[in-house]
């Protein structure tokens, strides 16, 4: 790299007080600074807490003229503001912020008297009459304009905004001004389309190292109790004496969460767009100097945060695309230090995207580029190859990822290959899942999206149950999967859509404002089906994948686990135990007995009614209801049958009383199983002993 000319160091020094400039931001002040006036632009994608800010608010003070940013954070141009008139050596305002409410002619005046060199503005501001007719009065007074935030600009981005699409004007409105597109988050496909939106002129393309060394990656399917998911990595950051962010992605999850950690005894705050702005306010400053630790918020809080000793980001359910993600990870470590970022995924997460997403006015378009956009972060919340090579490959850093070497403390599936299982080999037959994929795919197409995977897998075993839909009962594929398990057709469906033969289309409720996602064969899952099965291509199991975990674990599944084999340590590894108890579902399904778990498919009413009245009939009348030890679960019990009838006999819509019904059960079912925590599945039989 060429040397840095003293007089950019000096001027560095007196007024931010560095002593150099970091690799990317050298190239970029050299771009701007030494080449000459009508030179080309810039376009830099700079990865979180590098130091975006001081490759536009240097200029300012090198060449002592006007450089306006576009941003449209006003919470982080206000602090830059702040912070900027705090330092100032002179004692007077050099920087100041105009948006849409504030029409002070007098600011006006000093701006274009040259009192500032730094002016923030939002977009909705410039792209008006007055914001332009400013840009043209300032002349050659004004050196460059940066527009932070970039992604926005383009339509391919994760929070594509109109306004930033009107700052196509400013090309027209100041052709002399160099412009410097700044981002955190862009694909190469982004940051081709905001040097085409913004029209720059022969654009230089830079982007900083997006690896973040420091941070360990961690994804898992969220678990039945939120404190038993949270706790491990709670306790970890309160002895590495940092700060938490756990990022829900609705307002009632980000209070629900905030109150839970608060009753277990964790000092923890709210933040999200619906309080009110001095309680915001009040909250992050908390959070800043420490008086609380720990912030339960959504997407809404992190932007322009800079707090070095946040020790672990949470998502309590997946982010909605990769860009999101990325950028909220980047809290985390940002004083070098070992960092933990961990995400909680759960199968209704897609849903609540979806949700958010129609309840605004979009576009076939752009409701199609958002589902592209989410499928990728399904996919890394799936894969089993190394998270971080997955996040520099799609943000397109082909020069990180080359240089990158695997490290014990990189992400939880490196940690993994570290220490293999010995599997066994699948079989060549075991391999070839065409046969399954072929039930499923075509009883899901004549269905046409009236049912969902939970009762089409309940169709294909040949289940009695009420809630097989009477058009699945009729199919002709009904019970002809029943030699797979319902976890392992979950898995079917997980890997059918990873490769693009199945799609959730969101459809909104006859009776209600929100909307739910059920699944679709796409045309390319159509074309296979309508293939002739002597040309139809196999589908194969993916390597590493759940399906492929769930396979291999049938045919270890002669015996019923032992209790020694389920080992509740602080050393579990969570695979683990749902595969585990997948083996135990695989054998309990053989033979008579019911197996009560997470899934609720399976619960017979009718029987828990018999054997409450025959287990009622065994205890003696003249024992006082106190003294016998199986009171508390009798009452518990028959207290769930009457809410259960009462459930059945009020709500007249199948679907409301199903939901009622599900979480009343599995309330009570999470009270067993917090009373017996070492029992991973519920076993009822058809003739419950008396407890003793």
């Amino acid at each position: 790299m060429l040397p840095k000319p003293k007089k950019y160091i000096s001027c560095l020094y007196e007024n931010f007080g560095l002593s150099t400039f970091k690799p990317l931001q050298w190239k970029i002040m050299r771009a701007l600074l030494v080449q000459p006036r009508g030179g080309g632009d810039v376009c830099a994608v700079i990865a979180t807490g590098y130091g975006k800010s001081l490759t536009y608010q240097f200029p300012a003070f090198y060449l002592n003229k006007v450089v306006v940013v576009i941003s449209p954070l006003i919470a982080l141009m206000e602090d830059q503001v702040n912070a900027l008139n705090h330092k100032s050596k002179t004692g007077e305002p050099c920087a100041c912020l105009l948006g849409t409410a504030q029409e002070d002619r007098a600011i006006k005046e000093r701006i274009l008297a040259l009192h500032f060199k730094l002016v923030y503005a939002t977009p909705e501001y410039i792209t008006r009459g007055n914001g332009l007719k400013m840009l043209r009065d300032l002349g050659d007074n004004l050196a460059l304009i940066a527009i932070d935030e970039a992604h926005c600009i383009s339509k391919w981005g994760h929070e594509f905004r109109p306004a930033y699409r009107q700052l196509s004007q400013l090309r027209e409105a100041v052709p002399q001004v160099r412009l410097l597109a700044l981002t955190g988050t862009a694909t190469l496909r982004v940051r081709r389309d905001i040097c085409e939106q913004l029209q720059m002129r022969r654009p230089l393309l830079l982007c900083s190292g997006l690896d973040r060394p420091n941070l360990e990656l961690t994804v898992r399917p969220k678990g039945a109790q939120l404190w038993s998911d949270l706790q491990p990595y709670l306790s970890w950051a309160e002895e590495a004496a940092g700060a938490v962010i756990i990022y829900s992605n609705t307002i009632r999850d980000t209070e629900h969460m905030a109150q839970e950690l608060s009753r277990r005894g964790k000092s923890c705050h709210s933040y999200h767009s619906k309080l009110p702005l001095e309680l915001k306010r009040s909250n992050q400053q908390d959070f800043a100097s420490d008086r609380v630790r720990i912030m339960a918020a959504t997407t809404a809080f992190g932007l322009g945060i800079d707090k070095p000793n946040v020790r672990l980001v949470v998502h309590y359910g997946a982010p909605s695309d990769m860009e999101r993600y990325y950028q909220e990870i980047g809290r985390a470590g940002r004083d070098g230090l070992t960092a933990k970022c961990v995400l909680f995924w759960g199968d209704t997460d897609a849903a609540t995207h979806q949700r958010l997403q129609q309840s605004q006015p979009l576009t076939a378009q752009r409701s199609e580029e958002l589902q592209q956009l989410a499928s990728a972060m399904l996919e890394y919340t799936q894969t089993t190859q190394c998270r971080r090579q997955y996040i520099l490959r799609y943000f397109d850093d082909q020069a990180t990822l080359g240089a990158l070497q695997r490290r014990h403390n990189c992400c939880d599936n490196c940690r993994k290959a570290r220490h293999p299982q010995a599997v066994p080999p699948l079989e060549p037959g075991q391999l070839d899942v065409s046969r399954e994929s072929q039930l499923l795919l075509g009883m899901l197409r004549d269905v046409n999206g009236r049912v969902g995977l939970a009762r089409l897998t309940l169709a294909l075993r040949g289940s009695s149950s009420k809630r097989v839909h009477s058009d699945c009962r009729r199919h002709e594929n009904f019970g002809s999967g029943a030699h797979r398990s319902s976890v392992w057709y979950r898995a079917l469906a997980e890997q059918l859509k990873a490769t693009g033969y199945i799609k959730d289309e969101y459809q909104r409720g006859s009776k209600s404002a929100f909307g739910f996602l059920m699944p679709q064969v796409t045309l390319k899952g159509c074309c296979w089906l309508d293939e002739e099965p002597a040309h139809r291509g196999p589908i194969h199991i993916l390597p590493g994948s759940r399906l492929d975990r769930l396979t291999r674990q049938r045919q270890k599944c002669h015996k019923k686990p032992s209790k020694a084999s389920l080992d509740w340590g602080s050393d579990i590894d969570l695979d683990d135990l749902d595969e585990t108890a997948a083996s135990a579902e695989q054998t309990l399904s053989s033979s008579n007995d019911s197996v009560w778990g997470p899934d609720l498919d399976w619960i017979d009413f009718q029987q828990i009614d018999e054997a409450v009245a025959a287990q009622s009939n065994c205890i003696a009348p003249t024992a006082p209801v106190h003294n016998s030890p199986a009171a508390p679960a009798q009452n518990e019990l028959e207290s769930l049958l009457a809410d259960c009838q009462k459930i059945l006999r009020e709500e007249q819509e199948e679907s409301t009383c199903t939901l009622k019904a599900r979480k009343r059960v599995w309330q009570y079912l999470e009270g067993s199983y917090q009373r017996q925590p070492l029992i991973p599945k519920y076993k009822y039989g058809s003739r419950p002993t008396k407890s003793n």
